[in-house]
């Protein structure tokens, strides 16, 4: 589960409400982090969602921080994530509010897939705040979105 978590936190960090990260995607990131966290929004429908990354260069990144889906959502989300680099991949359940603590060293490169399941099979935007842990900030910080 972990590495599911971690590579949302990638993705959310990077993607900006697209669904493929672009070539600026690794200055975003490091924004992102820089500011605690950041939001992404992936489209589904019918209760479904893809969205995917270039390969980046990910250089041995340590990430920790949380995942949460934004409380304005109803059911379950199944969010499976895959790197196609590594040959690694993990399925995780969340539920709107609920903040999923996550930590992850990355390799030298990633190329990541995402699968979003929702349990109602309706359209909707899916939002997720994704924070990362900053070393002045308590533990808990992550895990509470910023507008």
């Amino acid at each position: 589960m972990r590495f599911a978590l971690t590579t949302l936190a990638l993705l959310a960090l990077m993607v900006a409400g697209q669904s493929e990260v672009r070539a600026q995607g690794v200055q975003e990131l490091l924004a992102a982090i820089r500011n605690g966290g950041g939001w992404v929004s992936v489209p589904i429908v019918a209760g479904r969602g893809t969205a995917s990354t270039v390969t980046l260069p990910t250089m041995g990144l340590n990430l920790q921080g949380c995942v949460n889906v934004w409380a304005g959502h109803t059911g379950e989300w199944e969010i499976r994530a895959r790197d196609l680099v590594d040959q690694a991949s993990l399925r995780m359940t969340s539920a709107p509010g609920r903040g999923v603590r996550f930590a992850h060293e990355f390799g030298l490169r990633s190329q990541l897939e995402f699968e979003f399941h929702w349990s109602e099979p309706r359209d909707t935007i899916l939002y997720l705040w994704v924070g990362v842990d900053r070393e002045d900030d308590a533990p808990e910080e992550a895990c509470t979105p910023k507008t």
